[in-house]
Formats: structure tokens, sequence, C-alpha cells
């Protein structure tokens, strides 16, 4: 599912002075359908109008005003440009980045009382920072709010109304509006793995405008992979080749792109893998079609295939019935896997598997991890204490004790180990999960006695053999021990977590804020699913549930083991 559709959701918005916009909890949404010909998914759902300036505003109330008209980018946030003088408005750089607070009741205006005849003033807005999003649209949370303030410079002009001077670049969202994705919003660029097999997305927050577009692709050809995802993924713009035109504006579902004359030195291929790079990352503003041009002459490029992530609609499992696909309460078995499973010597408590589920790996009871495939079994590791391990697309077994984090082996298929440097300050490795590229590497930690969520990029050489794990970015801060986690989709990763002797599942974006699920007590296992809606859920009781909408409907019971699919 595109990240977009994954966070948006709708905003009601009271337009009062003084007050910033309110904006509903973010849902999940069906697949929604397709733009009409010629149009482009560059506005809000719902728009939101702030107001202008009044006549006799002190400067608490300028300020309060600013701030809420900066989130609308009508008219490159025209309106909040109204509160500025013609100086600052110049000046200032909304589209630069968002410091996100955690509520509108938490802000606090600083507003000494102005002597009378005064025409210069300050204003010191005090707010609990919670994350933000830099100029290059990366969002960075945090485990606790912050304490932050931002200044604003005022003067009094020659018809006696105050006007700020001097504003801090960038918006202030709260964390409800900003997760609503109404005014930046969420796009994913993508990149190509190092084998140039599956494509990455790059999770960004751009503001949502009708230059929108422009910025994707100027993120994509001049810029750079976030830093922490940098060493996991290639790309096809590597430098030489530049924009010639940076405006960007889809019509008809087409967006040309111009490039300068470096673009035709480049090989079918190269423009191939442009060409799809740039399809891809613009998909969510209704583009289906990219023409590569030089001079205006169409440079006919191709398109590079990727290879699929998506998981079978069926659930994997392993039940008194043996093991396979879930459908219709039948059992559908795997040739060459399901009989060695189904009359394993060992008690199996997880289950990794590739496409197809035709090589499985397996950590029984005592937790050592073998691996089966071709009605063969084979011994991989049986260090003490491991984590359940993790499969790559490339046939690679990960595996890694908990108490000792920094000892990652991936495991080739012919049994040689590769020693991967795991996490260096952490104490505990709990859980790990592969994406299903094989270009991200997410990992439950504990640091200082802090439970965390990370994600490193997965150095590979060209035939996909690992080589190393970048330094982790940190996506989550569970409230909890983590039972278990997974990839639901390309940049989405389940954690299974409690609080409060409840079950949660933490939807966590891999550059974007979470989303909070309750799920069924007891519940061990969390699966992906061909959708976020129907993500499935495995009880200590042996029942299955499949999301549904905001409910977990029980599917089937006496399940020993839920498989995690890698996809393909």
């Amino acid at each position: 599912m595109r990240i977009v559709r994954m966070l948006r959701g709708a905003i009601v918005v009271a337009a009062a002075l003084g007050l910033a916009a309110c904006a509903a909890l973010p849902t999940t949404g069906d697949v929604r359908p397709g733009l009409a010909a010629g149009q482009a998914d560059t506005s809000s759902d719902v728009a939101y109008v702030p107001q202008g300036p009044s006549d006799g505003m002190d400067p608490e109330q300028i300020v309060r005003g600013f701030i809420d008209a900066a989130s609308s980018p009508k008219d490159s946030w025209g309106i909040a440009r109204e509160y500025l003088t013609s100086s600052a408005a110049q000046k200032w750089k909304p589209d630069v980045g968002v410091t996100i607070d955690a509520s509108l009741s938490d802000r606090r205006y600083d507003a000494p009382t102005v002597a009378k005849g005064a025409t210069a003033a300050t204003v010191r807005l005090g707010l609990q920072q919670t994350a933000n999003v830099d100029e290059n649209g990366n969002y960075s949370g945090s485990a606790v709010s912050g304490s932050s303030e931002l200044p604003f410079s005022l003067a009094k002009g020659a018809d006696g109304q105050w006007r700020i001077t001097s504003a801090p670049d960038g918006i202030v969202l709260d964390a409800q509006s900003f997760a609503a994705g109404d005014v930046f919003a969420p796009y994913a660029l993508e990149y190509f793995d190092p084998t140039w097999t599956y494509l990455v997305p790059d999770v960004r927050w751009f503001p949502k405008r009708e230059n929108t577009a422009s910025r994707i692709v100027q993120s994509l050809v001049t810029g750079k992979p976030s830093p922490w995802l940098t060493n996991g993924v290639r790309t096809a713009f590597t430098g030489d080749v530049a924009l010639a035109r940076n405006t960007v504006t889809p019509v008809a579902q087409v967006a040309e792109v111009a490039l300068t004359d470096a673009a035709l030195s480049a090989d079918a291929a190269t423009l191939a893998r442009m060409r799809t790079q740039l399809e891809r990352s613009l998909a969510d503003l209704g583009v289906q079609q990219v023409k590569l041009t030089v001079g205006g002459r169409d440079l006919n490029a191709g398109s590079a295939s990727a290879a699929s992530t998506t998981v079978d609609s069926r659930p994997l499992v392993l039940t008194d019935k043996g093991f396979g696909f879930l459908s219709d309460g039948e059992v559908t078995p795997v040739a060459g896997v399901s009989a060695e499973l189904t009359s394993f010597p060992h008690p199996i408590t997880a289950i990794r598997a590739s496409s197809g589920a035709q090589r499985v790996v397996v950590q029984t009871a005592d937790g050592v991890v073998y691996a089966v495939a071709d009605g063969k079994v084979d011994e991989f590791d049986s260090r003490p204490g491991l984590a359940a391990p993790a499969l790559d697309p490339f046939g690679y077994i990960w595996t890694v004790p908990q108490q000792t984090p920094q000892a990652i082996t991936a495991w080739s298929t012919s049994i040689t180990p590769r020693p991967i440097t795991g996490p260096q300050d952490a104490s505990q490795l709990t859980a790990l999960a592969m994406s299903r590229d094989g270009s991200r590497l997410a990992m439950a930690v504990v640091v200082s006695g802090q439970i965390r969520v990370e994600v490193a990029a997965v150095t590979r050489d060209d035939r996909g053999a690992p080589t190393a794990i970048g330094p982790p970015s940190v996506v989550s801060w569970p409230p909890g021990p983590v039972a278990d986690i997974t990839w639901l989709d390309d940049t989405t990763v389940g954690v299974l977590t409690s609080d409060n002797n409840s079950t949660e599942l933490l939807e966590q974006p891999v550059g974007g804020p979470k989303t909070t699920v309750a799920a069924p007590d007891g519940t061990r296992t969390v699966a992906p699913a061909p959708s976020l809606l129907t993500i499935r859920l495995l009880g200590g009781t042996g029942v299955l549930w499949v999301r549904s909408g905001p409910n977990w409907p029980q599917v089937s019971t006496n399940v020993k083991v839920l498989g995690v699919q890698l996809g393909g």
C-alpha cells in the first residue's frame, strides 16, 4: 500500500482567531480509485482557509494568527505571509521543514506587555516538541517531548499595525494535524537495492502544493537517499545527469522530466531505471507515465523490472493438520516442505518463509535454527539464546543471540557464516525482521534500559551477499517489551508490544508517526498480509485473527505457528 494512502486522514477545522487547525486522527483507508485523466492529486481532501490579520491585533495575536495561517500552503503560504513585513515575507522559507509539537493546549506564548508608543516587540512560542521534518523531508521523532522555544520579532508600521519582522523558517504543526497529512504529506522516493532487483522506498514529507511533483523529482535526481539508508540502495541518477528544468507539471497523468545533455550518453538500462524510479516516486500524485527528454526530444526510455514484494493472500500456518497455506479451513501443503515440518522431531516456535514457502527457516523450542527445502533439513545455528531468525530474499538466514546484539550472523544457503557487526550500544536484541527487498533490517533492542526499534541499511555486493549493516536509525520507542516485529509492507514495521497489561500493535512507518492499534490479549506473533487491513495475529492458545477494520475476527483455531512470509 502506498504511504500517502496509508497515513491520509480527514481534517475538521474550526477557523477562529487565535486557534490553530485541529485535525482528525489518521485512519487507514482501502485501495482508492484512480484519478481521472489529466487530474493530479495535489490538494488536500479538505481545504483549510485561515484568516489573515485584522486591524488592531497585538503582537501575541499576530504570532498566533501567523502560526495558524502557516498550516495552509495555499498560494505559497500567501495568508501566513500577510502577517509578515514585506521584507520578512520574502526571506521566510516555510517549506524547509516542520516543528511538530505534542498538542495545541501545550503551547505557551511569552509576550511581554508592550509599552505605549513602542514600535518593536518580541514574542516567544514555547512548545513540547515531539518530532521534526528537516529541509530534505526526513522525519525524526523522539522518545519524549522536549521543550523548545521559537522567537518572533515584530515591528509596528506607519499604519499602526504590528507585523512580524523575523520568523523561524519552516512551520509548526501539532502531532495530530501533522499525522493527518493534509499540509505536509509522505511520499516515497524510490531507489533500487544493490542488485537492481527491488525498489526500496525512502519516505519523505513534502508540502502538499501545486509543485509537489517538482520537489519529488528534484529530490530524486539531484538529492541523496536518507543518510541512514545510503549504503543499502543504488540510484540510476549518479550525479552526471542533472535537471535541465526544475519545474515538473504532470499533464493527463504524464510527467515530462527534462534532463541535461549528459543523459544522451546514458545506456538503455540506466535510462529505464531512471524512468522507473521517477514513475514509482510520482505515482501517489496520479502520474502513470514519465517521459525523459533532452532539448525537447523524447529519449524513449524503457521501463526497468522490479521484483514484487507482495505476500500470499492466504495465511501460512502449522497446525495439527499439517503445514501450508490456510484457506476455507483447509491447509494446502507445500511440496518438499510440509511433510518435513509436520514430522519435525522438535517443537517449532517460529517460521520464516520465502516466496511460495519453497524454502522455510524454523526455530525450535530449544532455540536451534534450521532450514527446510526440497525435502532436506539443514541445521544452521545452535548458539544459546537466539532471537527468532530472519530470512532475506537472497537466501541468507540472519541469526543473533539476544544477549549479544553485536554477534549477528548471515548464513548462506551453503551454511557458510558471514559475521555482521550488530548495534554497538545495545545490551539486548530481542527481535529482528528483514524487509522484503533485503535492504533494511529492523531490530527491537534495549539501549541503556530503554526499549526501542531501530532500522539499519544492509550493505550488499552486486550478487546480494550481505557485508555489513549501517548505523541504525531509531524509528519507535515501544511502551513495553516487544514480543514480535515484522515488515507489514515496504514502508511499515509492525511492532507487537504491551502497555499497562494490554497488548498493542504499533504500525510504525519508517520515516513517519506511528499508529497504535489494540490487539487481542495473548497475541504472540504478527504476520503481514497483502493489505494493512488484513494483518494476521496469532494468540498463545492457537487462535488466528485477521484484521477487519477496527476488529480482529477469529478465523481459525489450533494453529501452532503462524509463518511470516517474505513476499515476492
